[in-house]
């Protein structure tokens, strides 16, 4: 597992603790606005039964009224219709009332309630209405004796529905504060886990990190000290360091190649440039003897020989530290750039079919170059012209008519190798261009079709 990876798994189980407390935290929010909505609901329901607490003291206020005043008839109408209006107002809040009670018993109570504000309506409206209409002297013990027992025990049950009320109230209050403490805990310690883990996690990273630093240092000691082509550690694999050290061993690998290309390249300059030199000077030992201008004409062939090999050589060198500069250009631009740095005494020897002029991201000056190269050989070894420069679908195409080549492409791109057939060249051309394909991450490919050799450059969709 890479560092990288440890990384994000930490960070998500620290955002993931995080998350939680932020859950919690809403959840209290969500709890605490329900309580709010329970303590505002028994608020307004104690204050409705201390509404009906007025309604028992306003009747029996009314009923003494009308004791006293039994004489006077208007008094005893204006109480009577004051009662009425009570009684009514009280009806109304009956099934407000009841609704709103929270368990069976406290419902069952608040029936009963009204149970008994009816018997007082009873009371009032019917028994002491009929006694005071009564000409005969006026007894109101029984009545008083009956409304006394009905009004106290409304009271009582009136006292304790406000008591329940308000003991449910104090629970839930109580219970309130509980939660909240129990939720400031709970956030400390989330918060407090949530801290060690990162610690814990972010050291583990350091130390491991530090243990790999440490081997890649021991390792490229090790690489000076004993003249080591890589760096010989084990830091583990799929990870970042190991991905560095794998790059700093192919550089290395590569810088050998270099090295072992260079040696390469020296044996065969040395070998190469024998041939031409030998020719020269047995050209030389003629001309003491004669003054031919032919065999100046020749002399001057050989050197221009030694002179195009060097500048291949040369050419080919650079290309293994050269940088690429790309830009973006047409195809149609890279084949007449190519064609102007040939010298084509015939312009009917090549046939140029632009398909669709598509648009390439790279250097065009080492481009120019592997395609002036391809022109180059077409026209080398074509048996009969003109040879063809195609141009379609990404894809740029050199052709001639000549025999297929007697080996694989893979045997061509190889630095002084060539055809027996072939008397000129040094077998650098296709070498050269593939190591500008390959540096642009382009494919060189090769067909023989109809008595055409085919190659092919393959470009990259932009």
């Amino acid at each position: 597992m890479t560092i990288k990876q440890r990384l994000y798994i930490s960070f998500s189980l620290i955002l993931f603790i995080l998350m939680f407390i932020i859950g919690v935290f809403f959840y209290t929010l969500f709890n605490l606005n329900e309580v709010h909505n329970s303590q505002k609901h028994r608020y307004d329901q104690i204050r409705r039964v201390e509404k009906l607490k007025e309604y028992n003291n306003s009747f029996s206020w009314i009923a003494l009224d009308i004791i006293t005043d039994y004489e006077k008839m208007n008094i005893v109408k204006k109480r009577l219709e004051k009662a009425n209006e009570l009684f009514l107002n009280l009806k109304s809040q009956k099934t407000d009332t009841i609704n709103n009670s929270e368990s069976i018993k406290e419902k069952e109570n608040l029936e009963l309630i009204f149970l008994e504000f009816e018997n007082i309506e009873k009371l009032i409206k019917q028994e002491l209405y009929e006694l005071v209409l009564k000409k005969e002297e006026k007894n109101f013990n029984l009545f008083n004796k009956k409304y006394e027992q009905i009004s106290t025990l409304i009271q009582k049950l009136l006292i304790e529905e406000i008591d329940y009320l308000q003991d449910e109230l104090n629970k839930t209050e109580k219970n309130t504060e509980d939660f909240i403490e129990t939720i400031k805990l709970e956030l400390v310690i989330l918060l407090l886990v949530a801290i060690i883990i990162s610690f814990i996690i972010s050291g583990k990273i350091i130390k491991e990190i530090k243990d790999k630093l440490y081997k890649l240092n021991v390792g490229v000691l090790q690489l000076f000290k004993d003249d080591e082509n890589s760096i010989k550690v084990d830091i583990g694999e799929n990870n970042e360091l190991s991905e560095i050290t794998n790059n700093l061993n192919s550089y290395l690998e590569k810088q050998h190649e270099i090295i072992h290309s260079r040696e390469e390249l020296l044996r065969n300059i040395s070998h190469e440039l024998k041939t031409p030199i030998a020719k020269g000077k047995f050209l030389l030992e003629n001309l003491k003897s004669k003054n031919a201008s032919s065999e100046i004409s020749s002399i001057n062939r050989v050197f221009s020989d030694i002179e195009e090999l060097t500048s291949k050589l040369l050419q080919r060198e650079k290309l293994n530290f050269a940088t690429l500069k790309s830009s973006e250009f047409k195809v149609s631009s890279l084949i007449l750039e190519a064609l102007s740095k040939l010298s084509i005494d015939d312009e009917s020897k090549i046939k140029l079919e632009i398909k669709n002029d598509f648009y390439i991201l790279a250097d065009k000056y080492y481009l120019t170059i592997a395609l002036k190269n391809l022109i180059d050989n077409a026209l080398k070894y074509a048996e009969d012209f003109p040879i063809e420069i195609e141009a379609k679908n990404n894809r740029l195409n050199v052709k001639n008519i000549a025999q297929k080549l007697s080996n694989d492409l893979i045997y061509y791109i190889k630095p002084f190798t060539r055809d027996t057939n072939q008397q000129s060249g040094h077998g650098l051309g296709l070498n050269i261009v593939n190591k500008i394909i390959q540096k642009h991450n382009f494919k060189l490919e090769y067909d023989y079709k109809n008595s055409q050799n085919i190659f092919s450059i393959i470009f990259k969709n932009i």
